[in-house]
């Protein structure tokens, strides 16, 4: 809870879903920080504490390392009171609740890649791992070994290697040609730009992609990976996608995000794709 390092130049809404949702500055990162600074308890301020997605933008361009998104889950925590601690297993292949309830034609492309790059694919998150509990602040992390994690979601749960990155590493098997958007995963890019960006640049300069990385080396959001967007409740994502979309010519869009897929799938009107399957044969 360092909001008190907070100086109020507001770099963080250049890139904020909230602001660019609402255009109001009191629910952005700086929103938030200048209200606990003059005292706010989290039951006074639960707008500000539920406009965030969690897309991890304004911890990335912060000048004074303001840690925004474990503030939001701190007070998130405060509204529940005392969180309960989750309870899941050591995983090979984490799908994760997006994949398996609602998108699971494309579990067989996934298993298949995962195979083929050396990694087990035998699936053991028969339950909920409890990364939206997190997001919620009904329950505190326990993270947990994994082997390859598919929803970046899963990562507030899971230790292991993201399936994303792993295609990143291996885009030989892969065929990208023609107008592409590919939609980057913000969680992790901007959450960890010295480990992930390289990698989603180094593709769109191959293959000469689309993508939501901005000039401030950082990743763009739609509003779906989060818990009101994956509920349907309190984010416009049609006019998120709209935003990312406006100016782009791409005949297809292409993510490793099973929730921004969803969203792409819904409002975008071209054709969607996840990238496993665009796996060479």
């Amino acid at each position: 809870m360092n909001h008190e390092a907070c100086i109020g130049c507001g770099l963080c809404m250049l890139g904020c879903p909230a602001f660019e949702e609402t255009g109001c500055e009191v629910l952005t990162a700086k929103g938030r920080n200048r209200a606990l600074q003059a005292g706010l308890r989290a039951a006074e301020m639960t707008e500000l504490i539920w406009a965030c997605t969690m897309c991890g933008y304004c911890d990335a361009i912060c000048p004074k390392d303001v840690q925004n998104v474990a503030i939001v889950l701190a007070l998130r925590r405060e509204l529940w009171g005392t969180p309960r601690r989750s309870r899941h297993e050591q995983a090979d292949l984490v799908l994760g609740c997006t994949l398996r309830e609602r998108l699971p034609e494309l579990i067989p492309s996934i298993r298949r890649f995962v195979q083929r790059i050396g990694y087990r694919a035998d699936v053991t998150d028969a339950d909920c791992c409890g990364s939206l509990d997190v997001e919620r602040g009904a329950v505190v992390p326990t993270r947990v070994r994994a082997g390859v994690v598919c929803d970046p979601i899963c990562l507030e749960q899971y230790d292991g290697e993201f399936l994303g990155a792993l295609a990143m590493r291996h885009l030989d098997m892969f065929d990208l040609k023609g107008r592409v958007y590919y939609f980057v995963p913000p969680r992790l890019v901007n959450r960890a730009p010295e480990r992930f960006y390289a990698l989603y640049d180094a593709m769109r300069r191959r293959f000469g992609c689309e993508t939501n990385l901005d000039l401030n080396r950082l990743a763009r959001c739609t509003g779906m990976s989060s818990v009101q967007g994956l509920s349907g409740e309190g984010r416009d994502v049609k006019a998120a996608v709209e935003r990312l979309l406006a100016t782009s010519r791409a005949e297809r869009i292409i993510t490793c995000s099973p929730a921004d897929y969803l969203a792409f799938r819904d409002y975008s009107g071209r054709p969607v794709l996840f990238i496993t399957e665009c796996v060479r044969d």
